[in-house]
């Protein structure tokens, strides 16, 4: 996202997605490179390299309101399909590719540093996922943009919501994460509902040693709340000092983390602030443009009515037993560790069959719902539908699987996952279409 320092009433929203490419048999191919050259030919500087070469980013300018930001990425990946077309590309939507694949990796500095302290095999897990990231400005007065850090003088009031703002999105992963998540299948084998955010964190806390961030969850796992805008910035230098000490570990010269261009950029974890100024959930998988549009209204509405209007998020048992309950100008929310240990798990390997994880996204929604102007209600429809019926693009695609003759702990075919990719593939067109469509009335 471009930086850009703007007051509280005209805070930016701006999207990321990344895309699968995939060939019209549905079998994952290395077509970035070729669809980067024509971009840049056509001075497209909205789609950019992934650490995969089968993986595609497309980083859309952000935008005060939501219909014209989620115009703008629309724009940028109909660009994109119909370059890929030209080159019998498609491009796949889903959080993981469903069957198994061993991807070939883009090499750079940054990249190699992150696969050399992670290991080889590990790191390929980056590959074999794609996710959205939806950002928000940061409140006014916080962060520097020449310095691209975060400032310490500022009003108490305005770091206050900064803390807020930060701790909701944390309480708030596991409601985000069910709406958005379409990877039941990683490498062929059913995991759980979110099998993205399974191999993806990893850790004790998501019962998985082997995820790529498992053994570094400070860097990919779902951060604590902080009590303080000092313990955020504090964190951040931890975490920065972290690293830089395993880039000494490998022997290499410390001038290597200038790669980075901010000591904000070495955490890839679900929330975190960027060196654009802005907070960024970046924990959900990708997903179709219906959806997208309605978790970026979600994030930016509850987040300005957080700013502007200067809530509490107050974690504590009410939060348990009534999530996301308000009373006056406060918002209650679990506990860190009950979002961390239950929650989080929960939404990850159960979904909606989860009564508890159901309830949760009901109250979310239920919340989000009172801080939307009524034309963007709509735009949230679709996750009321899937509260309904108890069912996401993940529960879609396992009832797919099932009816193609796929068993529970068999493993897919690789004829049935390429069924799958396709299918979501050409489904990706008529959502642009559908969501357009939508959007178009809005102001």
């Amino acid at each position: 996202m471009p930086q850009q320092k703007r007051t509280l009433k005209r805070s930016m929203t701006g999207f990321e997605v990344e895309l699968f490419t995939i060939n019209r048999k549905g079998m994952m191919v290395d077509m970035a490179d070729k669809l980067l050259k024509k971009a840049r030919s056509d001075k497209n500087l909205a789609v950019k390299e992934e650490i995969g070469l089968n993986q595609i980013e497309i980083a859309c300018l952000p935008n005060e309101k939501i219909p014209n930001a989620m115009d703008n990425l629309l724009k940028e990946v109909e660009y994109l399909v119909s370059i890929a077309e030209k080159e019998d590309t498609l491009l796949c939507p889903l959080g993981n590719y469903p069957g198994k694949i061993n991807p070939d990796m883009r090499s750079t500095p940054k990249y190699d540093i992150k696969r050399d302290i992670i290991g080889k095999e590990r790191y390929k897990i980056e590959a074999r996922a794609i996710g959205f990231h939806s950002h928000y400005t940061l409140p006014r007065g916080i962060f520097d943009f020449e310095l691209r850090v975060l400032k310490l003088l500022v009003k108490s009031k305005i770091k206050d919501s900064f803390v807020n703002s930060y701790n909701f999105l944390i309480a708030a992963d596991p409601a985000l994460t069910c709406f958005m998540q379409s990877s039941p299948f990683y490498q062929g084998k059913h995991i759980g509902k979110d099998s993205r955010m399974i191999m993806y964190r990893g850790g004790p806390h998501l019962n998985n040693k082997s995820g790529l961030y498992a053994n570094f969850e400070e860097f990919g796992g779902l951060p604590p709340y902080k009590a303080t805008a000092l313990d955020i910035m504090d964190i951040i230098t931890t975490r920065f000092e972290k690293w830089k000490s395993y880039i000494k570990a490998l022997g290499l010269n410390i001038k290597v983390l200038s790669t980075y261009g901010s000591i904000l950029y070495t955490t890839w974890a679900p929330i975190r602030v960027t060196p654009h100024g802005t907070l960024e959930q970046r924990g959900m998988d990708m997903n179709h443009p219906i959806y997208i549009a309605g978790i970026g209204t979600i994030i930016k509405h509850l987040l300005k009515k957080m700013q502007e209007e200067f809530y509490t998020v107050v974690p504590s048992e009410i939060g348990i037993k009534e999530p996301f309950k308000v009373e006056g100008d406060t918002i209650y929310i679990p506990p860190y560790p009950y979002v961390r240990n239950e929650l989080q798990k929960l939404s990850a390997y159960k979904g909606l069959d989860s009564p508890i994880i159901l309830d949760y996204c009901k109250r979310f929604l239920k919340l989000a719902s009172s801080t939307m102007p009524k034309d963007r209600l709509k735009l949230i429809e679709p996750f009321k539908e899937m509260i309904n019926k108890k069912k996401t693009v993940s529960d879609e695609i396992l009832d797919f699987a099932k009816k193609r003759g796929f068993r529970k702990n068999s493993e897919l075919s690789n004829k049935l996952a390429a069924e799958i990719a396709l299918n979501h593939s050409e489904r990706l067109f008529r959502e642009i279409i559908f969501t357009r469509n939508l959007i178009k009335d809005m102001n």
